[in-house]
């Protein structure tokens, strides 16, 4: 092995003996502190802990393995809980629930395209949401998309690392760990 495959070997949990939660980018876009979304649930981590992201497409996929414990019916939000019961709430721009808020069951969703439903069990990577970000802009609604550790009894005593990579990412870049 040579000197820079030593220097940039990750841990593995065999090696650490801590499990590591990798959360990655749920979408293609800029990544940027929960501090900077406009509503105090998540800059002032009220539910948990996480990063946010200013996407540049549409595409939301599953940011980590697991089974899909909400999928919004209006289309603006989802949550995934891994086998250890860690919890992720990905929140597709602010105020987007009022989109759909008075829709009625059998009308459309308008804005978002669900391509999965709760309890399905999904993999890092598996579309879940196509979000219309002119759609939403055009409502005047932000699409900073706040991606957060729930807090919960699995995930209260975990340890959630600092933004690991910032700025432009696509779609399945590792931005936090979780141990």
């Amino acid at each position: 092995m040579g000197f820079f495959s030593k220097l940039f070997k990750r841990k593995s949990k065999e090696n650490s003996g801590t499990q590591i939660l990798e959360v990655c980018a749920p979408a293609d876009g800029e990544v940027v502190s929960t501090e900077q979304v406009k509503d105090e649930t998540f800059s002032q981590n009220m539910i948990g802990r996480g990063f946010a992201i200013v996407p540049t497409s549409g595409e939301f996929v599953a940011p980590i393995d697991g089974e899909l414990t909400l999928v919004a019916e209006t289309g603006h939000a989802f949550s995934i809980k891994n086998s250890e019961g860690v919890e992720i709430l990905i929140h597709i721009g602010i105020d987007t629930v009022n989109l759909n808020s008075k829709r009625k069951p059998e009308e459309p969703v308008q804005g978002f395209k669900i391509h999965a439903k709760t309890g399905d069990r999904v993999k890092l990577g598996t579309p879940v949401i196509t979000a219309d970000l002119a759609f939403i802009a055009s409502h005047k609604l932000a699409t900073i998309t706040p991606v957060i550790v729930i807090n919960n009894e699995f995930s209260a005593n975990k340890t959630i690392s600092d933004i690991l990579v910032s700025g432009k990412v696509t779609k399945g870049t590792k931005i936090i760990e979780v141990k």
